[in-house]
């Protein structure tokens, strides 16, 4: 679509006005919208940075060893990790899962899927999710020096694992 005010330039910025509860739209390039002057900039920088979004999210205070945690296969350390935001191959998941788990707990609110999946992985997912449950609690019962919760959670654990 052309440009309503220049009719030269392809139109890429949609712009409605609502005044005295009248609607008018209008279809502009980049260049006639920076000259409506109802913007102070319609340059984002997206198309630039777009591959360092996440990257905030991912920067925990790091020194020393940590920083020089490098993946084994595509040898990317957590510091490029960090600074691009995205990982270089699959591995980088399980080599910098300690560092994922806070901000991914901050983005989706949970640092496991619980979106959907094939009906034939939900049974092994859904007891992956019991025995992480359960197992978090049996430390939290050792902890407080409660054995005796802590065994019948062990025997529940090992009979969800098949090994009872």
């Amino acid at each position: 679509m052309k440009c309503q005010k220049c009719n030269i330039n392809e139109a890429n910025t949609h712009l409605t006005k609502i005044i005295n509860g009248k609607k008018t739209e209008y279809y502009l390039c980049e260049k006639c919208a920076e000259e409506q002057g109802d913007f102070t900039s319609l340059k984002f920088g997206w198309d630039k940075d777009f591959d360092n979004f996440f990257s905030g999210f991912f920067s925990p205070s790091l020194t020393g060893a940590a920083t020089e945690t490098r993946c084994e296969k595509c040898k990317m350390t957590l510091t490029e990790f960090l600074s691009k935001g995205k990982a270089g191959c699959g591995d980088c998941y399980s080599t910098f899962r300690k560092y994922l788990s806070k901000p991914l707990q901050q983005l989706h609110h949970a640092n496991f899927h619980k979106g959907r999946a094939p009906k034939r992985l939900w049974g092994k997912l859904d007891t992956d999710r019991k025995i992480e449950n359960l197992t978090e609690k049996l430390n939290r019962a050792v902890l407080k020096q409660n054995f005796e919760e802590a065994a019948i959670l062990r025997d529940e654990i090992k009979a969800l694992k098949g090994e009872a």
